[in-house]
């Protein structure tokens, strides 16, 4: 059996990069502000397109989160280009990954 990455968290506020290559993707902790917020993950290094990894919509003032561990050599879902976190309203939180 291969041995598998520690997963980490990457702090998000607002769309960006999470990672620009290959990852696995273990899930999200997140807080939306006052205009709640939906937020998108797409299997892609550089925007918001590709494969839809996972999509959540947070109320306002409210939290969400998702812990995805599969149990393979692997673990959570394959992301082969990358992640990209795209949200339409600011939010606090983490994205958790690991290679």
């Amino acid at each position: 059996m291969a041995s598998r990455s520690a997963v980490s968290s990457h702090d998000v506020t607002t769309s960006a990069v999470v990672r620009a290559n290959k990852a696995n993707y273990h899930g999200y902790s997140l807080r939306a502000g006052a205009s709640g917020a939906t937020v998108s993950i797409y299997d892609n290094a550089s925007a918001a397109s590709g494969t839809l990894l996972d999509v959540v919509t947070i109320a306002a003032n409210a939290t969400a989160s998702a812990y995805y561990a599969v149990e393979d050599s692997a673990g959570g879902l394959r992301a082969v280009n990358g992640i990209y976190f795209s949200t339409n309203n600011a939010v606090t939180g983490s994205i958790r990954v690991a290679e």
